[in-house]
């Protein structure tokens, strides 16, 4: 009876054992893993640098983009496609603890003025910083990163409900409500200023 109890408890560990080494084999990197990897780093890094750029700056950019695409390989059966939106949710929350970490500001001047490369450079710079200053200090900050979403990213509400974890539905509220936030705090500023630098990056209705 002891003999049979004793055969069955070694059947039961070989089979454990036969299923801890399946588990294994499964985690390790086959070669189209690796292709995968490869073509995700090259059709989207610069987009993900990108991103990182305007938030955090150059220097904790790279870090960032190594960070993201670390993440993306150790998950790499359940990033989406497209991926985009998923890498820059990603990307998302590396910044935001990368902010944590520093404790650093986001400059948004900078940030805006660099978003706007077809702006007349006389006098150009300097009235995009103002009005980045005194319409983006005003909204919160989910409504302002819509909006850099949306203007620098130019991700649609259904990317930027997954960018932010929001539903579809509330990421398209968002982006109305953070629009016209927006532009009432732009009708108290010079209309020239607003016609020619702002206005059409805030423009549309979510599509």
């Amino acid at each position: 009876m002891f003999g049979g109890v004793q055969d069955s408890r070694q059947n039961e560990l070989s089979r454990c054992s036969e299923e801890r080494e399946l588990l294994s084999m499964r985690q390790l990197p086959l070669p189209q893993d690796l292709e995968w990897l490869e073509s995700l780093f090259k059709l989207y890094s610069k987009r993900v640098r990108a991103f990182a750029i305007r938030r955090v700056g150059p220097d904790a950019a790279d870090d960032v983009v190594s960070e993201v695409f670390g993440i993306a390989w150790k998950r790499r059966p359940n990033v989406p496609e497209p991926a985009l939106p998923w890498l820059l949710r990603t990307a998302h929350h590396v910044v935001s603890h990368e902010r944590r970490g520093l404790a650093r500001r986001l400059n948004l001047r900078d940030a805006i003025a660099g978003a706007l490369p077809d702006t007349p450079k006389a006098g150009a710079d300097a009235s995009s910083r103002v009005l980045a200053d005194s319409v983006l200090s005003e909204l919160s900050s989910t409504d302002a990163e819509i909006l850099r979403l949306t203007a620098w990213e130019g991700l649609t509400p259904r990317e930027i409900a997954v960018v932010l974890d929001l539903s579809d539905a509330a990421a398209r509220t968002r982006l109305k409500r953070a629009r016209q936030r927006a532009q009432q705090l732009l009708n108290d500023s010079d209309p020239a200023l607003r016609l020619a630098v702002v206005t059409p990056h805030l423009q549309g209705e979510p599509s």
